[in-house]
């Protein structure tokens, strides 16, 4: 898990149809561990808006209930009027929710759809709408496009608001009510606090330079569009909310430790390396699964850094390098044993967090 921050007060769910069960999951490993006492605010899109409005309701042996009561032909059953697939299981799933409870429960619920004439996300607040109408926006919200039919609400045609990258994080409405303790679980394996050009989403830390993140996410993926978006399967269900659980309270054991300074940082750096990257193999490894989520490199020859830099870490002539420039001291840069840089990162605190990512990921293959 990336963090940021301590403890949260909104909470972000994003979409992901079926993968959702990985959110109740999540739920119940966060609130064992008392991440989830001063939320105030949950915002989500697709799924995650459906979840969102569970949590609200504040019960998640309710809402462990109904996820246990989906089957695959509540919403994969034939569909009419253009759709590929009808919602009638899903309607009626909502319709056994106490929507009107939402009003009062302390929580500020807001839901992302798309509107595909202004081909743009658009936030609403459930809090105070009728029961009719916070049952349309979970239905826009969660109509993926070419799959079901898109809802109409105030003349406006909605779909899945989890089309774009900033309709499915959901940031926009919680940040506008101040704020800025962010907690976001995310139904997507490679999505990243720092982006990168093999996540799909811009640098978080530097389009919300105010805000304390923690991020949560699954350590695998949970599938394609059919064997996870659609595979709503009550053993798929059942081994999603066992993940959710399981990779939460693995992120939650990483972050026991937070580095407070630049030595620490380096030490903790050094530790985990030298566990992790017994030969320079293992460490080309690590960069060809998380350069790309990095800061964006060229591969060019150095001089070896004799100057300028500090090495952290080496192993068969590859070496961890630190920026000794003042000012500069929070750019890292990974060169081989022919002094070519081959990644570099620019806070530190990024590299931390994929390696902490990379060995649960090793953790789960043993």
């Amino acid at each position: 898990m990336e963090q940021n921050q301590t403890k949260p007060t909104a909470l972000l769910l994003g979409g992901g149809g079926a993968k959702g069960a990985f959110q109740i999951g999540a739920w119940q490993a966060l609130a064992e561990a008392g991440m989830l006492t001063d939320i105030r605010a949950a915002a989500g899109c697709s799924v995650g808006a459906l979840n969102a409005v569970l949590f609200a309701l504040g019960d998640l042996t309710f809402a462990r209930t109904m996820w246990e009561q989906i089957a695959p032909s509540d919403l994969l059953a034939k569909g009419t009027d253009g759709a590929f697939f009808s919602r009638e299981g899903l309607i009626r799933l909502i319709n056994q929710l106490p929507l009107e409870r939402i009003s009062s429960s302390g929580i500020r619920v807001h839901v992302c759809v798309h509107d595909i004439e202004a081909n743009q996300p658009v936030f609403y607040e459930l809090n105070g709408l009728p029961r009719d109408s916070i049952r349309t926006l979970l239905l826009a919200s969660s109509a993926i496009p070419h799959i079901y039919a898109p809802e109409r609400y105030l003349g406006r045609d909605l779909m899945d608001g989890s089309v774009t990258p900033e309709g499915d994080l959901c940031i926009q409405p919680v940040y506008a009510q101040g704020h800025r303790d962010i907690l976001a679980i995310s139904l997507k394996s490679q999505i990243s606090l720092y982006g990168g050009s093999s996540v799909g989403n811009g640098n978080l830390t530097q389009q919300y330079p105010d805000c304390r993140f923690t991020l949560i996410k699954p350590l695998r993926p949970l599938g394609n569009l059919l064997t996870g978006t659609l595979n709503f399967a009550q053993d798929k269900i059942h081994s999603r909310m066992e993940q959710g659980y399981r990779d939460t309270k693995a992120a939650l054991e990483g972050l026991k430790q937070v580095p407070q300074s630049k030595e620490e940082m380096n030490a903790v750096l050094t530790e985990k390396m030298q566990r992790l990257f017994l030969t320079s193999a293992h460490l080309a490894g690590f960069l060809r699964e998380y350069g790309s989520r990095f800061a964006p490199n060229v591969q060019f020859p150095t001089l070896g850094g004799n100057v300028f830099y500090d090495n952290i870490f080496e192993v068969d002539g590859w070496r961890l390098q630190q920026q000794r420039t003042i000012g500069l001291q929070s750019h890292y840069r990974f060169i081989d044993a022919n002094n070519v840089r081959v990644a570099w990162v620019l806070q530190p605190q990024q590299l931390l967090d994929a390696l902490t990512e990379y060995e649960s990921m090793l953790e789960l293959r043993k």
